[in-house]
């Protein structure tokens, strides 16, 4: 009884947390229907988060891949890195798309934490440009003209089109939704005139800043988009709704809410990741810092700047978008000198495991799945893993050590030592505790690859999981072929002559597929010790000096090795594919 009564007590906090919910849905309806000003607003703001949205699906669309491998190339250099961070994310208008992208990269181990790290430098540096365009476009011109044809255009290509040409669509759709949302905005602001003031809790004093600081990092986290933030107090500034030093305030806020989306991306992800998002956190608090503390010289070194450049006086979002990419700026400066101090702080702050267990994989984050080569490289790494595992358990299969296979080539005196039987643990129980886990977790992984992918790409996935399932069917084989070869262990056994020699073709050809995957030639070896043994066991049976149940049994054996090394051998479609990208790497 009271297990039933705890039961019936279960579902009591989510029944409340719905009440709850719809309490509020319902309150902040009759809010927004008693006020038109504030409806006008919150439409402006879901539309233009809305839009942010549609543009960052239409980019990761479009991209195919491009975009993934153009930020690989330029991590090479921190200056090159922090460049293409902040061209990409001026490009896609999203800090947030390339934080993750960096935090994949590096979980998948295409890039070092260092590049990663600068590479987000350069995306905060990026995100600037987003508040450069709305006070230099947004605010000055009429976009609801230009949005309603972008709109129509991009819902009508989104229905009647599919391929690059729905991916365009979108991205239309993205832009239509921004300017529209932009719109709606300056709208409820004019309409706002005589409600709340946001300067109401403004004040002359500097410790009032840090009160619109917290509001600018709240602002983002609600909305996850600092361009949103930036677009709330743009507008806001420019309708003479906020003053302009709190304005500034508000900005440095919204840098410290974009880490938000970092954190809670390394939650779940490995400790490359969280390495990462620790790094964005110390950036972005320590940039924060600095201009909150030099915030009246900064806002003096602007109203020089933009003197010097003909800006107007009164141009305060303009100014605001200034401030923006003159903070970024100085944080940069600051901090790129302390990037390999940093990375090697956080390494030592989050270690990897010193040992995984057997069946955990290790680059199958899920931050992987966000991109089409994060994804492909972290099969492609996770797929290696595997087959060294199978290389190891085949090495058991055939009753040799992996240290005189894998290691160096095999030789005939390990192949003729003595046998002990328990030595040799069964082949299915490493299987189901070392392969069918992880095994699982790759199919697992593939199965959920979504993300746009090139011709190139598929073909590497297709050859990865083909070259798996092919790996584990040879797996199989050896847990047939051992059972024989422990049956007949002894050195006394008519068959361990024969044994031994099948044995070191064996190992020959799991020494060339771990030097060379791509090797197709691995069966010559046996293909000869198979040739001679068919002979060797006709003359026997003829000479009765073998007895036929043993001959067939060899049979058996010689067979079981056949379908083992064919299903290691690569398919000769996929051979020079397997070479071609060995040589390029």
């Amino acid at each position: 009884m009271p297990l039933q009564g705890a039961a019936a007590d279960a579902p009591r906090p989510r029944a409340m947390r719905h009440r709850l919910e719809l309490f509020g849905l319902i309150a902040v309806t009759a809010l927004l229907l008693a006020r038109p000003d504030l409806a006008t607003l919150a439409a402006g703001l879901g539309l233009f988060l809305w839009g942010m949205t549609h543009l960052e699906k239409g980019v990761k669309r479009l991209s195919g891949g491009t975009l993934d491998r153009w930020l690989y190339n330029a991590t090479r250099s921190p200056a090159r890195a922090i460049g293409a961070g902040a061209l990409a994310t001026a490009l896609v208008q999203s800090s947030s798309l390339i934080t993750l992208l960096a935090m994949s990269f590096v979980s998948a181990g295409l890039i070092s934490l260092a590049g990663a790290i600068a590479l987000l430098f350069g995306a905060n540096l990026g995100t600037t440009t987003g508040a450069w365009l709305i006070a230099s476009v947004g605010l000055r011109f009429d976009l609801a003209h230009y949005a309603m044809p972008l709109l129509a255009l991009g819902l009508l290509g989104s229905r009647l089109s599919s391929g690059v040409l729905a991916s365009i669509a979108g991205l239309v759709l993205g832009i239509g939704l921004l300017f529209l949302g932009i719109d709606f905005m300056k709208l409820g602001f004019e309409t706002w005139q005589d409600g709340l003031r946001l300067d109401g809790l403004s004040g002359s004093q500097p410790w009032h800043w840090p009160l619109f600081v917290l509001f600018g990092i709240v602002a983002t986290v609600v909305m996850q988009s600092s361009h949103a933030t930036l677009l709330l107090t743009l507008t806001a500034l420019a309708s003479g709704q906020l003053p302009y030093l709190p304005a500034l305030a508000i900005a440095i806020g919204a840098n410290v809410g974009t880490t938000v989306t970092a954190v809670l991306g390394a939650l779940t992800a490995g400790a490359a990741a969280r390495r990462l998002a620790g790094a964005h956190v110390i950036f972005n608090l320590v940039t924060a810092a600095v201009a909150l503390l030099l915030l009246m010289p900064l806002a003096w070194l602007v109203d020089t700047i933009a003197a010097v450049i003909g800006m107007a006086e009164t141009a305060w979002p303009l100014k605001l978008a200034l401030f923006h990419t003159l903070f970024n700026l100085l944080g940069i400066v600051l901090m790129l000198p302390l990037i390999p101090r940093l990375a090697s702080a956080l390494e030592r702050r989050f270690p990897e495991p010193a040992r995984l267990p057997p069946a955990q994989a290790r680059y199958l984050d899920k931050t992987a799945l966000e991109h089409a080569d994060t994804a492909v490289a972290a099969m492609e790494q996770e797929c290696q893993r595997l087959n060294r595992r199978a290389y190891h358990l085949l090495c058991t299969a055939i009753l040799m050590p992996s240290a005189d296979v894998i290691g160096h080539p095999p030789r005939r005196e390990t192949v003729e030592a003595t046998i002990d039987p328990a030595a040799w643990p069964a082949i299915n129980a490493r299987y189901q505790e070392r392969i069918k886990p992880l095994l699982a977790e790759v199919l697992d992984f593939h199965s959920r690859i979504d993300t746009p992918l090139t011709d190139e790409q598929k073909t590497r996935l297709d050859i990865l999981h083909d070259q798996t399932l092919r790996m584990v069917e040879a797996v199989r084989f050896g847990e047939v072929l051992q059972r024989s070869l422990l049956r007949h262990s002894a050195r006394t056994s008519p068959l361990r002559d024969a044994h031994d020699d099948l044995r070191l073709a064996l190992a020959l050809g799991l020494n060339r597929l771990a030097k060379g995957p791509g090797d197709s030639d691995i069966d010559t070896q046996l293909e000869t010790v198979r040739h001679h043994w068919q002979r060797e066991l006709a003359e026997r049976l003829r000479q009765q000096r073998l007895d036929p149940w043993l001959a067939s049994s060899l049979m058996n054996d010689l067979h079981q090795a056949s379908r083992l090394i064919a299903a290691l051998a690569p398919p000769s479609r996929l051979t020079d594919t397997i070479r071609a990208e060995s040589h390029t790497r």
